[in-house]
């Protein structure tokens, strides 16, 4: 991150931001967050367990070169560990397995055990920090998982950052009262509460967005207009407004 940028100075994650939650309204994409929180993973030499659910690993790639990094170089050094369940379901269909078992409870269980294995991985061998990004945790209703096995799931994943070198970074979209219930779990046990919404007067050239900033202990919203690129983001401050942290 040779150069200032405008995405991660507005964002302003700190090391003792151990919860962070991203929560995507409408039809708009939050996907730039987590690229480029992958960046400053990156550059500060910390290590990620990334949990694919919504791309694919080209398109992490792809979006990673625009942005400065290479993200399959890093897999290739173990930097970067990728868990891509709906790539094991395809693989596992016809040949004698079973991922989508009936106990989805198990489903959960096995994926948390896999990131776990992968985290402590990490801590063992590393001084740094280790991170976890889940993108997107809604997709686990998509695989018929029930609300309180993903709630669990939540809970086992925050578990991790007993360690206090582990950090949780979990991705959702709103679009369903499941969906709702899971974002409002999350927000609850998070440091970092960062929301992407579409524009309330539609389409414009200027602005792709909105982009809501909420830290913990704190009774004020930052809030900024972003405007997407192909090689990246730029926001426009639209400065603080108060806000009910339990409404």
């Amino acid at each position: 991150m040779a150069t200032i940028n405008p995405l991660l100075v507005s964002l302003d994650i700190k090391s003792t931001d151990k919860v962070i939650s991203i929560k995507e309204n409408g039809n708009i994409d939050s996907n730039f967050v987590i690229t480029h929180l992958i960046k400053q993973i990156l550059f500060e030499n910390n290590k990620l367990c990334f949990v694919i659910l919504h791309n694919t690993l080209g398109h992490y790639h792809n979006v990673g070169k625009r942005l400065g990094y290479d993200f399959l170089k890093q897999v290739e050094e173990g930097c970067i560990k990728t868990i891509e369940p709906l790539k094991d379901i395809v693989e596992d269909i016809g040949n004698g397995t079973n991922y989508l078992i009936d106990d989805k409870e198990q489903i959960v269980k096995a994926l948390f055990t896999s990131i776990k294995n992968s985290i402590e991985e990490f801590t063992a061998t590393t001084p740094n920090r280790a991170y976890l990004i889940i993108d997107d945790i809604s997709h686990l209703l998509d695989l018929g998982i029930d609300l309180k096995y993903i709630i669990s799931f939540i809970n086992y994943c925050l578990s991790l950052i007993n360690d206090d070198r582990v950090s949780v970074v979990i991705n959702t979209h709103v679009c369903s009262k499941p969906d709702e219930i899971i974002c409002n779990n999350l927000n609850y046990v998070s440091d970092v509460v960062i929301e992407v919404l579409p524009l309330k007067t539609g389409i414009s050239r200027e602005v792709t967005g909105v982009m809501t900033i909420e830290k913990s202990g704190k009774a004020q919203v930052t809030q900024f207009h972003f405007k997407a690129y192909d090689k990246g983001i730029k926001t426009f401050h639209l400065g603080e407004s108060v806000y009910n942290l339990y409404k």
